[in-house]
């Protein structure tokens, strides 16, 4: 009978300045939609306190992301920290218990200078206390479902809400959180003095039309780019396209999900400025501000082309908004020519604006109107006398 009991757990002691990392999920309504997002929690068994950031994926760089941000917030690295075999900081199990470690973590863990600890395969209960969070922050940050409209800035009154769960009693210790974590943080290691950079490199092959694939989704690049190899900086958010010497072509925003599409024009303009007639059928046109549109219907095939070839210039570092204001500018007085724009936009970013029109300080006498025309000369034929006499 003893032999076939199930085996008791045994009760460990909490050291202070070690750490234990899990990802839970919950729903979230982000920009209208309902969605599932994971969350990254770092807990710290010896306080009970806890850390909390809520990513987009539980890939390599959103964990590792996740990781360097409350390391930093903190200004410090817990010792140890403890892990479950997730595949983004694990790449195999050796016979021996061992773990052979993927490149990027095992980077990340040499910048830093924590040690690692991995539970056994399906044991769970080797990190009970960041379990035990996980469920905590679900239920009592997250529950019911919190509206995000921008997930940086939630991220951000993530701090102070972890901290002011802090102001209550240890479980066990009988003191406050925040004074149990105050004293384990002073055996911390110390920050290094350079943030690590969480992204990783991808060569691929862009197709005829200048688009890479990368996971299942499209990115734009650039027409003198289609049938080429690029190399693609990956972040948790951002996908930076770049040539084979590592000089920016594009950047786009990261696409979560499958078979979608981003698509950046600018580099495509001046190609588009040798058939200006096709810019009504492209996506660029029907997300383009009303005033351009209004603009591009009343330009003659010539001036499409010059605008298209000034808009690939001026979108390469600026968004639509300045460029539409200069437009907006440069129309006052009707129908403007693309070097009008052009010059307004650059008063624009310069700083210098448009000048307000000069008062003078002394008052300057009205003027008649003057009228242009021949009809001046017809004063000359008003008598017949005058006729007369230009008759002699």
């Amino acid at each position: 009978m003893l032999e076939q009991s199930e085996p008791a757990a045994l009760p460990l002691e909490s050291k202070p300045a070690t750490a234990q990392v899990d990802f839970g999920e919950a729903p979230f309504l982000y920009q209208g939609k309902y969605v599932d997002f994971p969350y990254l929690v770092v807990s710290f068994p010896y306080s009970n306190a806890a850390y909390v950031q809520v990513m987009p994926a539980q890939n390599q760089e959103c964990f590792l992301e996740g990781l360097k941000r409350i390391f930093h917030y903190m200004g410090r690295v817990p010792r140890v920290i403890r892990f479950d075999n997730l595949s983004p900081a694990v790449k195999t199990i050796l016979p021996n218990g061992e773990r052979e470690l993927t490149e990027t973590f095992q980077r990340f863990v040499l910048h830093y200078g924590f040690e690692c600890e991995f539970c056994n395969p399906a044991s769970g209960n080797e990190k009970g206390n960041v379990e035990s969070k996980v469920k905590y922050i679900r239920n009592n940050f997250f529950l019911p479902e919190q509206t995000i409209y921008q997930l940086e800035s939630f991220n951000e009154s993530l701090w102070e809400k972890c901290e002011k769960d802090w102001n209550r009693p240890h479980y066990e210790k009988e003191r406050l959180i925040a004074e149990l974590f105050e004293e384990e943080q002073a055996l911390f290691l110390q920050l290094p003095a350079k943030e690590f950079e969480c992204v990783r490199y991808e060569q691929v092959t862009a197709d005829k039309y200048g688009f890479i694939h990368l996971e299942n989704n499209l990115y734009s690049t650039s027409p003198r780019f289609a049938k080429q190899k690029v190399l693609a900086k990956i972040s948790y958010h951002e996908i930076a396209i770049l040539t084979e010497e590592h000089e920016l072509i594009i950047k786009h925003e990261r696409l979560y999900g499958t078979k979608q599409k981003s698509m950046k024009w600018q580099p495509y303009l001046t190609l588009m400025a040798k058939r200006p007639n096709a810019l009504k059928y492209t996506d660029f046109y029907e997300k383009m501000p009303e005033e351009w549109k209004n603009y591009f219907s009343n330009c003659t095939v010539q001036e499409k082309k010059e605008a298209l070839q000034l808009l690939a210039v001026l979108l390469k570092e600026h968004d639509f908004e300045v460029s539409t204001q200069a437009l907006r500018i440069a129309s006052q007085y009707g129908h403007p020519k693309v070097e009008s724009i052009k010059q307004v936009f650059y008063q624009l970013i310069n700083g210098r604006g448009i000048r307000e029109p000069i008062q003078p300080k002394k008052h300057v006498p009205d003027m008649p109107e003057a009228i242009r025309g021949v009809r001046h000369y017809d004063r000359l034929f008003e008598s017949q006398g005058d006729v007369a006499s230009w008759n002699k």
